[in-house]
């Protein structure tokens, strides 16, 4: 393994820890903010960076199980609809992040205890007839995280507005 690979890895395994300090000192009604332009609320948004990594860890283990396997994920519509359906809106947020934690751990240790090879791909079928698009683990990694930072980008420009908000003009 590559110490670029175990970078990657190592960034990657901070994904809990990065939202969970996000929220820390949130209330219920704060993670019920809007935050970000899809018109999720935070505590959507921590849901849905959970199901994302949930997701990426499953063409992780596709990978390493098969490279080069197609992984479709054309099922996967994580708009309004979605979050309503799914119930985001009302799920607190603490199991999701325990899960996402025990994910993160038990797949970064496997890919350092084995050696991985991040090379390996899996080729995604975004949409019916497409053709699918490879992506290593590597880059699954890298995109994850980015992701991540992406929509806590959102939370905190949510946060910031509602202080904003909240707080008396100074005069």
């Amino acid at each position: 393994m590559t110490a670029e690979s175990k970078n990657f890895i190592d960034e990657w395994r901070e994904v809990p820890n990065l939202i969970s300090s996000a929220i820390a000192s949130l209330s219920d009604e704060e993670l019920d903010l809007a935050a970000g332009n899809e018109g999720w609320t935070i505590r959507e948004t921590v849901h849905h960076l959970v199901e994302a990594n949930l997701i990426a860890c499953s063409m992780i283990i596709a990978a390493l199980g098969s490279s080069g396997c197609t992984y479709d994920w054309s099922w996967l519509v994580p708009d309004r609809k979605w979050m309503k359906r799914l119930g985001y809106q009302k799920l607190p947020v603490g199991p999701a992040l325990e899960l996402l934690r025990g994910l993160t751990e038990h797949i970064s240790t496997l890919l350092i205890a084995t050696s991985a090879d991040t090379d390996l791909e899996v080729r995604r079928l975004g949409a019916p007839g497409a053709e699918p698009e490879p992506a290593t683990i590597k880059e699954i990694l890298k995109e994850e995280t980015e992701h991540v930072q992406d929509h806590l980008g959102d939370v905190r420009q949510a946060l910031e507005q509602h202080l904003n908000k909240s707080r008396p003009l100074k005069r």
